[in-house]
C-alpha cells in the first residue's frame, strides 16, 4: 500500500525563494482596475468600422491574386537569377527582364496590364527594377557580366537577322 505524505509549503524568509503559489499578490494598483474595467464600456464605432475588422486583410478576385502571383515571380527571377551561372536561371532572369522591359499592352497578362490592374505604376516599378540591376552588377564579376551581356545581345542579333 502507498502511503501520501502531506506536504506543506513552508515560507523561506529569503524574498523570492518561496514558490509563486506561496507568495503572496502583489496590490493592485487602480490604473490596473481602470483598464480592465474599460473592456465592458461601449465602443463607439460607426457599422462601416466594425465590419471592415471582420473583413479579409487582402481583399483581391482571384484573377488578381493571379496577376499578383505572375508579378511576384517574374520579380523573383530577376532579382535571384541576375548572376547566375546555370544557363537554365540565365533564360529565366532574361525572359523575366524581357517581359518587365515589354511596354506591349495587347494581352492581358503584360506587364503594363498586371501593374495597372494592382495598382501599381509600371514605369516606377521598371525602372526601380533596372536600378537594382545595375547596382547588383556592380557587384558582378567582370566576366560574369561580360558572359551575361554577351549572350543577350548575341541572342538579340540572332533574333534581328532570322
Amino acid at each position: 500500500m502507498i502511503v501520501k505524505k502531506r506536504t506543506k509549503a513552508q515560507r523561506s524568509n529569503q524574498p523570492g525563494r518561496s514558490p509563486f503559489w506561496v507568495q503572496e499578490a502583489p496590490p493592485r494598483s487602480p490604473m490596473i482596475e481602470e483598464k480592465a474595467m474599460m473592456i465592458f464600456q461601449p465602443d463607439i464605432l460607426i457599422e462601416a468600422q466594425f465590419e471592415s475588422s471582420y473583413r479579409r486583410r487582402f481583399h483581391l478576385d482571384p484573377e488578381r491574386v493571379l496577376m499578383l502571383a505572375v508579378l511576384q515571380d517574374a520579380v523573383v527571377c530577376f532579382q535571384e537569377h541576375v548572376s547566375a551561372k546555370c544557363k537554365r536561371k540565365q533564360s529565366l532572369h532574361r525572359e523575366a527582364e524581357e517581359w518587365i522591359s515589354n511596354t506591349d499592352r495587347s494581352y492581358l497578362f503584360s506587364f503594363e496590364n498586371v501593374c495597372e490592374s494592382l495598382g501599381f505604376d509600371a514605369h516606377y516599378m521598371r525602372d526601380g527594377l533596372l536600378r537594382w540591376k545595375r547596382t547588383a552588377g556592380d557587384n558582378v564579376s567582370e566576366k560574369n557580366a561580360r558572359q551575361i551581356i554577351g549572350q543577350s545581345v548575341a541572342e538579340k542579333l540572332s533574333v534581328r537577322i532570322a
